[in-house]
């Protein structure tokens, strides 16, 4: 039992932990009494986690549990589960699922009966709900056009005693021979047995107001990921009345990723979009007791974040409009997903900067990329940058900030090869830089956007068999061309690359001497040369751009996990 204080007085909470057969827990849902709120985001799961939840069931495997809170108040709440559609509401007490609406998604697609259901849904996958077990086989799976339907149990019939019996006849008149009937019905009768038989722990939370069930969801939660922080916020947040009723933030995080994603940074993960709205909202961006803040915020934050969404999608736009002008393509190349939050609430306050703010702005991206800032930065730090940037730089190009120093130095050039790693992505753009060019001497289109689509392996390795120091080392790595095929670049560096112009040399960070070390198959002499041909051009780079070279020429770079 746990106690909240609402408007002065002392309530009483009803925590009721309980487990309850599968069949039960599909029964209050085939009734309506059991729901999903609509601030709940949309069914994600993969086909392939969606069997292996089936395949937990079956080997009696847990779960985990299920989060409902029960209340008499009207909650809007979404029309199907998976294909399932809910009856209409009957009035009274209602269970809301806060927690394990893909877990019950799968199981309510897989397992309730067809004629409940509507199997269309606008753009989803229109054989996600075919569910069935493979009697040949012992394996769930959705069905297949090319497969035996008779070795195909569908599991809609599984806790229907009509059904399965309906199924069972059918299997016997497709079979070649009473054994292997009597096979398929025994495997198939021992998946039916563990689904009926399977019981779901379900924590039931009464007596109580949607602010306080979430923060109960929260702390029974605190070591797993279940709700993201916008789901969090959407649903302490989530009014059903009034001017502000059934604004979804989760799904506005939603609109603003596929936003991004149209722009080629759809890999931005929704805690940096949360913090681009927080932030053009004033707001402290790494606030993790988001219980806390919609308690004492509510009424204020409510209406502002609906206007933080609409202010987001503008200036994350101006910020990755900008980002494309310095060469990030792709938010695979985006040295800190920090930057692109800080930019954003730059141009939020300043949505048409000056040259002397663009400069300003140019070369504190390449410091804080070269010199690893966000990755040693505090959450307080941080903070105060993006306070100053809206504060300070959003009016007028300072000299200097309290809160960064322009003039940090580079971290080394890194020692190895590794895109988790933000001075490798910012090699990485140094390289795109020098605009690698085809044979014919003509710039390659848009090579940034072949490391969109394949991540490291659009960074192909020249020569292979090394030792690790050598095999992982940046100058190992080159951007494999449209037209080479994957595989070492080795036999293409010597019989194409080498009758290039030094133009197209220069342009894959080649020099003649790095070039004749492979010619020579010096291996090691080969990393080396095209080690310092890289380590120069950086200098260049970062002489043109405003960053202090590091005195130190190589070393190992920091994994960044902001």
């Amino acid at each position: 039992m746990s106690e909240s204080t609402t408007e002065g007085a002392l309530s009483v909470v009803e925590v009721k932990p309980e487990v309850v057969f599968l069949y039960e827990l599909l029964k209050e849902l085939t009734e309506g009494k059991l729901r999903i709120p609509r601030f709940q985001r949309p069914f994600v799961w993969r086909r392939d986690q969606m069997t292996d939840l089936l395949d937990s069931i079956y080997k009696q495997y847990p779960i985990g549990s299920l989060l409902v809170w029960e209340t008499d108040e009207p909650i809007a709440t979404l029309e199907r589960l998976g294909p399932f559609r809910f009856p209409a509401t009957s009035g009274g007490a209602v269970g809301y699922l806060l927690d394990g609406h893909q877990r019950l998604s799968t199981l309510a697609g897989a397992l309730i009966s067809r004629e409940s259901s509507t199997l269309a849904e606008a753009g989803q996958d229109p054989l996600r709900w075919d569910l069935s077990w493979n009697m040949l086989q012992g394996r769930f799976q959705h069905g297949r056009a090319d497969e035996d339907p008779a070795t195909l149990f569908p599991l809609t019939s599984l806790l229907d005693t009509l059904k399965f019996f309906d199924a069972v006849n059918r299997v016997q008149m497709s079979v070649g021979s009473p054994s292997e009937f009597d096979r398929y019905i025994a495997d198939v009768s021992q998946v039916a047995r563990s689904f009926q038989h399977y019981r779901v722990p379900v924590i039931r939370i009464r007596q109580t107001g949607l602010s306080e069930a979430v923060e109960i969801f929260a702390r029974l939660n605190s070591k797993g990921q279940a709700m993201s922080a916008d789901q969090m916020v959407s649903a302490l947040m989530y009014r059903q009345s009034g001017s502000n009723a059934g604004f979804d933030l989760a799904s506005k995080i939603d609109s603003l990723s596929s936003q991004l994603g149209e722009v080629g940074f759809g890999e931005v993960d929704r805690t940096t979009i949360l913090r681009s709205v927080l932030a053009n909202l004033d707001e402290d961006i790494y606030r993790t007791d988001w219980t806390r803040l919609a308690g004492s915020k509510r009424n204020e934050l409510l209406p502002g974040l609906r206007q933080g969404v609409e202010r987001a999608s503008r200036s994350l736009d101006k910020a990755v409009e900008f980002l494309k002008g310095l060469g990030v393509g792709t938010s695979r190349l985006l040295p800190y997903t920090m930057q692109l939050a800080v930019l954003s609430a730059f141009f939020d306050k300043c949505s048409s900067p000056s040259e002397e703010q663009l400069a300003f702005l140019r070369r504190w991206f390449w410091v804080s990329s070269f010199s690893g800032w966000f990755g040693g930065a505090n959450p307080s730090r941080v903070n105060a940058l993006v306070s100053e940037f809206r504060r300070v730089v959003a009016v007028a190009a300072p000299e200097r900030l309290d809160n960064f120093d322009m003039d940090a130095v580079s971290l080394p050039f890194p020692a190895t090869f590794d895109m988790r790693s933000a001075r490798t992505r910012t090699l990485l753009l140094v390289m795109l830089s020098l605009h690698p060019r085809s044979l014919d001497g003509s710039e390659i289109v848009e090579p940034w956007r072949m490391i969109s689509e394949k991540g490291p392996d659009a960074v192909g390795y020249v020569w292979g068999d090394l030792p690790k120091s050598l095999t992982g080392n940046p100058a190992n790595r080159m951007i494999r061309p449209p037209d080479v095929p994957r595989g070492l670049l080795k036999p293409w560096v010597k019989l194409q690359l080498s009758k290039a112009s030094p133009n197209v040399l220069e342009s894959h960070g080649f020099d003649s001497v790095a070039l004749e070390r492979v010619l020579a198959d010096d291996v090691q002499g080969f990393v080396l040369a095209r080690q310092q041909c890289l380590v120069e051009h950086e200098r260049r780079f970062q002489e043109r751009v405003g960053v202090r070279s590091s005195a130190l020429t190589v070393a190992e770079a920091p994994v960044d996990t902001e």
